[in-house]
């Protein structure tokens, strides 16, 4: 052996590489960003030692794609970043053959559960989509994805709606439809519109249906799909089932996703009982709608 090991994010002993442990595997893959805000936190030792671990890895284009206050507000919150980079952390060997779709994993983290889909061919983590998995390490098993689980997790769908000002309508709507204890439940992919998206309707149909709980609950329910549906679980011209039994139509324009006529104007909104995309425009059921038309 030439000279004495070099330890850091890779080790190397003489002139061959050395067994690696999960971070070294997810640096050598292209999370050297990762690998970096890792050693500023106490999750070094940690994901040196025996584990097992399960590593969901950034790679580096996730972090650059972060907004830039983000990624100073992580630099910059010692605690905030471990937390962030510990629920990317699952103890154990998962090996994407184990996940399943709505299936929710704990975390080192401690606090906020991952949630995994199967969409087809692809697998997801918080949305995320798993674009190598199954890299061995001596301590674990890697999985390299494309996004940064950031925010974490920590309202339900309720919660994010009314703690959202522009949302503000939709939450009266839900208590109109005494419709509180069924989005409490889940998982559930709630389409949300703004309260702009309400000021369109036509006029004298909101308050039609406030009067009308039957009809109230309709146009709602046409808004939420049973389980848990990411944008990766989203392809042109596809059709998916709302909550009312009746379909939803799904195109991909460019990077724009419409459903029906609504756009798309924030997506993945990951919450403790499933996802919301926020839209700027209130779905109505085709019943509804021919009577406005």
């Amino acid at each position: 052996m030439n000279g004495p090991c070099i330890l850091g994010l890779v080790l190397l002993c003489g002139s061959g590489l050395a067994e690696e442990n999960v971070l070294m595997t997810a640096v050598r893959l292209g999370g050297k960003t990762l690998g970096t805000l890792v050693q500023s936190t106490n999750l070094t030792g940690t994901l040196s030692g025996t584990g097992p671990f399960t590593l969901f890895a950034p790679v580096d284009k996730a972090f650059k794609a972060l907004n830039q206050s983000v990624l100073e507000k992580l630099s910059g919150d010692k605690e905030l970043l471990t937390r962030v980079l510990s629920y990317h952390v699952v103890s154990g060997n998962v090996t994407s053959g184990q996940l399943k779709n709505d299936m929710v994993v704990d975390t080192v983290e401690g606090t906020s559960k991952l949630r995994t889909n199967i969409y087809g061919s692809k697998v997801t983590v918080d949305g995320a989509n798993v674009i190598l998995p199954d890299q061995f390490a001596t301590n674990g098993v890697v999985h390299m994805i494309d996004r940064v689980l950031y925010p974490l997790p920590t309202q339900n769908l309720l919660t994010y709606v009314a703690g959202t000002p522009s949302l503000s309508q939709l939450v009266y709507a839900v208590s109109m439809g005494d419709l509180i204890d069924f989005f409490k439940g889940g998982p559930f992919t709630l389409f949300a519109p703004t309260d702009e998206a309400f000021g369109r309707l036509p006029p004298g149909l909101l308050s039609n249906l406030l009067l009308n709980k039957t009809a109230l609950n309709n146009v709602l329910e046409y808004h939420v799909i049973l389980g848990t549906v990411y944008s990766a679980g989203l392809s042109d011209n596809q059709r998916v089932q709302a909550a009312n039994n009746q379909d939803l139509t799904v195109k991909i324009e460019g990077e724009n996703v419409i459903i029906n006529d609504a756009k798309v104007t924030t997506a993945d909104v990951t919450v403790t009982n499933g996802v919301i995309h926020i839209i700027d425009t209130v779905l109505l059921p085709p019943s509804v709608a021919a009577g406005y038309s």
